[in-house]
């Protein structure tokens, strides 16, 4: 049974007849219920949805952290998750149909103005990474104190990582403890830059390393 909120002159909502009357992000809408098709999916509907879910699998456990990494690019009413999706669809997927895979090395957590970083590289010590890079700094777009963010992902157990906080820009070296539940375990570093303001860089892909 479908209401009327605030109203003869307010937003429908609930089912009516053929008709479904809802809200997404403060837009209110109607629509007609869906018809079930018996129609078999065509391969190409197959791939599309094969692909989604590869990529859904990838990202939906930093879904918040990628809001905030791709925020910036926002266009209409996408956010930033749809749009990180959107990238990982257009240029990390890798293999064929039905055994879709990620191009780990081409995946994004975040874009942005600030200057990327630069000579990135890790090394796999007993129980630890330590990542390294270049303390590029200019007046512009790279500073002292812009915050080094870094994820790692596990494929094995699809879970994520992160470095410590506090680690800036000019310091050139984290230290990153992994537990020892991943011994063994091949996992794929990335990192990129906050500044105080909030202004992000892009992420960069530092290399898969094996955990020790």
């Amino acid at each position: 049974m479908g209401t009327i909120r605030n109203g003869g002159n307010g937003a429908f909502s609930g089912k009516a007849g053929s008709f479904i009357g809802s809200s997404w992000r403060d837009i209110n809408y109607m629509r007609g219920i869906p018809k079930i098709s018996k129609k078999p999916k065509t391969l190409k509907q197959l791939e599309q949805q094969a692909r989604f879910a590869a990529a859904v699998k990838f990202l939906q456990p930093v879904k918040d952290l990628l809001n905030v990494g791709f925020g910036g690019q926002k266009s209409g009413k996408a956010t930033g998750y749809n749009l990180a999706v959107k990238h990982v669809l257009e240029q990390a997927i890798a293999g064929s149909y039905p055994d879709f895979v990620i191009d780990y090395s081409k995946a994004q957590f975040a874009k942005g103005s600030l200057a990327a970083p630069v000579g990135a590289a890790a090394l796999a010590e007993a129980g630890e990474l330590v990542l390294s890079w270049s303390d590029d700094l200019n007046p512009f777009n790279a500073y002292m104190d812009d915050e080094v963010m870094v994820v790692i992902f596990d494929p094995v157990t699809n879970i994520y990582l992160s470095g410590p906080m506090g680690v800036t820009r000019v310091e050139a070296e984290m230290i990153i403890p992994i537990p020892a539940a991943y011994l063994g375990n091949t996992v794929h570093v990335y990192m990129f830059y906050m500044s105080r303001q909030g202004r992000l860089s892009n992420s960069v892909y530092v290399g898969e390393f094996v955990v020790v």
